[in-house]
């Protein structure tokens, strides 16, 4: 699972007519590796580099007024 993995499924959901976003939550349990990287990605795009990256247990996200929760495996 990339960010642009993310957006993409977001952007399905929100121009998706057959899909109600209010409200929507997914969830998703990854391997520990890959829930790494995601929270790093998403760390790196969003913050500036004078912070130091901790990684968190469950990374939650709103795109376009769907939520995203990850935990790991």
């Amino acid at each position: 699972m990339t960010l642009d993995k993310v957006l993409e499924i977001a952007n399905e959901c929100v121009y998706n007519d057959n899909i109600p976003v209010e409200g929507l939550t997914l969830k998703y349990s990854l391997d520990e590796n890959t829930h790494k990287k995601l929270d790093e990605e998403l760390f790196y795009k969003t913050n500036n580099s004078l912070d130091s990256f901790n990684h968190n247990e469950v990374i939650e996200l709103t795109v376009a007024g769907v939520t995203f929760v990850f935990d790991q495996k």
